[in-house]
């Protein structure tokens, strides 16, 4: 009788701890006071963005920030970005932080190393609304850990098609419309090539974020899904017929005139031909206060916005995703770590955010609708997808793209200039990519 009661005992410790913090009991009694550890850029931004919200509404809970910008102390003036990862990750890893602040990338490898805790069942216990997220975005989040939830975002980073009101209306050519496509735009864009705004050239398609024609085939990849490196981040594909199409699109572009970049414009705001209004489109991310026309004395210009150029067979649009919260695997303190993951990525933040606007999106639909007056449709209407399929997501150093920047540079534009087809500028391209992919894997350490 005396063991069988131990037996009795013994299985309702393990019942009890099966149910772990997590069990439904325990959600519904009032948390206990708690401190817990929290990786963030630095305490000042992270009082401003998150803390003295989350201090409102849990005062029993005490947050140590952890903060990530001492990173950048450690390195010096000669930041070189492998470095930078590098060190990121050691802080990540060497910290004791409950919950961590991670890139997408960051994120990625976390997860596939057991570094971070699987959320889903927490989810499903507390009965925490993930279907108020933008479409897509939390399918996103789950690819990045091999199909298992291990974290969250409050915001989102993407892109509109802004175009100017008055330039079309003046000139009677029908405004862009959602979904379009690359070429589409291109054509309409090719529309005002003989058209000046008072003595200057009006420009189809201004982009005022990319270096040139080799950053504008790599957007149009993104929008097609192709990859630059094979799975394992190995062998360069970019002698494909995908790659070549998206080359093509590009170079076309720049030849005609339908596409202006202005160098000019990334050092110097008022170089920027969209707000001087004398382009007719271009590529902008999520309006912010601190923008020309909105607290500035510029005469701000009439624009509107649509989605961004769009695969028919594939209605969506890439987001990068730069502030995933995430719980340690060995964090001794999970039922408090999850209560402010749940409480930054939920709607009382969304809420908050959507009065300030700081250049990104909440990542929770139906706060945002408008701000200053322009809509924000465009930015919530296509389903997201990762948008990082060229980069492979660290598999890839990126002294790569360093080192390939200029011979693609080079090809590109011998075939704007018509010197080369796009085939053989592809086939250049492929085996010097190849050469420069083994030269970053050995002065990296990368093995293949």
């Amino acid at each position: 009788m005396h063991n069988r009661w131990k037996i009795v005992i013994l299985l309702l410790m393990i019942v009890s701890l099966m149910s772990g913090c997590f069990g439904k009991k325990e959600v519904l009694e009032p948390l206990q006071p708690s401190k817990i550890k929290v990786i963030y850029q630095t305490e000042e931004a992270f009082d401003l963005d998150y803390g003295k919200y989350f201090k409102m509404n849990y005062p029993q809970f005490e947050v140590e920030v952890i903060p990530k910008i001492q990173v950048l102390k450690n390195l010096g003036k000669m930041i070189i970005p492998d470095e930078y990862d590098s060190e990121v990750r050691k802080l990540l890893e060497r910290s004791g932080a409950d919950v961590l602040l991670l890139d997408q990338q960051n994120f990625e490898q976390f997860a596939a190393n057991g570094k971070l805790y699987g959320i889903d069942e927490a989810i499903r216990q507390d009965n925490y609304d993930i279907k108020g997220f933008m479409p897509g975005l939390i399918d996103v989040i789950k690819n990045l850990g091999d199909g298992k939830l291990y974290g969250l975002t409050p915001a989102v980073y993407n892109k509109a098609l802004r175009y100017n009101t008055a330039l079309f209306r003046e000139n009677q050519i029908d405004p862009p419309t959602n979904k379009m496509t690359w070429r589409e735009v291109f054509e309409l864009g090719a529309r005002f090539s003989n058209i000046k705004h008072g003595d200057r050239p009006v420009r189809g398609v201004f982009f005022d974020d990319l270096s040139g024609v080799g950053d504008l085939m790599y957007d149009i990849a993104k929008t097609y899904g192709l990859q630059l490196f094979d799975p394992k981040g190995e062998k360069v594909l970019i002698n494909s017929k995908g790659w070549k199409e998206a080359m093509s699109l590009a170079t076309d572009a720049v030849r005609n005139n339908v596409v202006y970049f202005d160098p000019v414009a990334q050092l110097d705001s008022s170089q920027n031909l969209f707000d001087d209004g004398v382009a007719a489109m271009t590529f902008k991310g999520v309006p912010h206060a601190g923008e020309v026309g909105f607290n500035t004395d510029k005469a701000p210009v009439e624009w509107e916005a649509v989605t961004v150029p769009i695969d028919p067979a594939d209605e969506s649009t890439g987001v990068y995703l730069d502030s995933l919260f995430a719980i340690a695997a060995d964090s001794s303190n999970k039922r408090a770590a999850w209560e402010f993951v749940k409480f930054v990525c939920g709607p009382e933040m969304a809420h908050a955010r959507s009065k300030t606007m700081d250049g990104t999106l909440p990542s929770r639909t139906g706060y945002v609708k408008e701000f200053k007056g322009k809509s924000m449709e465009a930015f919530y209407m296509l389903k997201v997808k990762q948008a990082d399929s060229i980069r492979q997501s660290g598999r890839v150093p990126f002294k790569f793209f360093t080192l390939f920047d200029e011979p693609l540079r080079e090809e590109l534009q011998a075939v704007v200039d018509n010197k080369k087809s796009v085939d053989e500028a592809a086939a250049v391209l492929e085996a010097k990519a190849q050469e420069l992919l083994i030269q970053a894997r050995a002065a990296s350490g990368k093995k293949p």
